[in-house]
């Protein structure tokens, strides 16, 4: 399967909706439609709403509360898969601000609206990759395109997150994916190690984060649980549990009556 040069995602609940720990491995942005979201920074609480944009580069770790306005809650995502040109960072002379929160200008708003639908047109490689290039133009003319990309370069965490998550149900022999990266399963550990994690943890987050945008889909627990790789639904619902600090039923409660 070629693996596209964005993902996108939305998210609903109906009630208020915490989650801990939930992993954004590659460079994404939230936009909030409807309600608001909380999220923990630091040593901070930062509000969003959707006047602003949530900005968040790879490798983090969020924990925020969804908040319902009348009772409904609404948000879509764009995760960025092929960055931008490295010189075009380079050009950027954006001061890199304390909170990953802006306020987007009409331009941008459009761009990204554009670049949500082009997941849903069955356009060319090429014209998806002008249109993804234009949004960067423009975040890039704000003076942000360094917040969402401040390494011109990836970690192997993140490129590892990025080619589990197009089929992130499958085995996965780490023998295999280690030679997708032209290297030995040896080098792949001890390289992961260095930058403090493991190969069955990133593949289980990235399980998890799944999961979620299953659940947003579906109440049927054992489908997703094989979805995710998993052949037990309990195995399946303790690491949920482990992941964001509720399980996958109490998630369930917050989208439906």
């Amino acid at each position: 399967m070629t693996q596209p040069i964005v993902q996108v995602a939305t998210f609903h609940s109906i009630k208020q909706q915490p989650l801990h720990n939930v992993l954004v491995y590659a460079p994404t942005i939230v936009w909030i439609q409807n309600g608001s979201k909380q999220l923990m920074w630091r040593e901070d609480a930062l509000q969003f709403d959707p006047a602003h944009w949530l900005i968040i580069p790879g490798n983090q770790y969020l924990s925020f509360v969804n908040t319902p306005e009348q009772n409904r809650f609404y948000s879509k995502a764009i995760t960025f898969i092929e960055p931008p040109p490295a010189h075009w960072l380079e050009q950027d002379t954006s001061t890199h601000l304390a909170e990953p929160k802006i306020k987007p200008n009409h331009a941008m708003k459009y761009c990204f609206d554009l670049l949500f639908e082009m997941t849903q047109k069955p356009l060319a490689v090429e014209t998806q990759r002008h249109l993804l290039y234009g949004f960067y133009a423009e975040l890039k003319h704000a003076g942000v395109l360094s917040l969402l990309f401040p390494s011109h370069s990836a970690s192997l965490r993140e490129k590892l997150s990025v080619y589990l998550s197009v089929n992130p149900g499958e085995p996965h022999v780490i023998e295999t994916v280690a030679a997708h990266f032209s290297m030995s399963r040896a080098t792949l550990i001890r390289k992961l190690a260095l930058e403090n994690t493991r190969f069955r943890q990133v593949l289980a987050e990235v399980r998890m984060g799944f999961a979620l945008s299953l659940l947003q889909e579906s109440n049927d627990l054992m489908d997703i649980a094989l979805a995710c790789g998993y052949q037990s639904q309990s195995r399946f619902s303790a690491r949920f549990k482990q992941q964001f600090g509720l399980t996958p039923n109490q998630y369930l409660h917050t989208l439906n009556d």
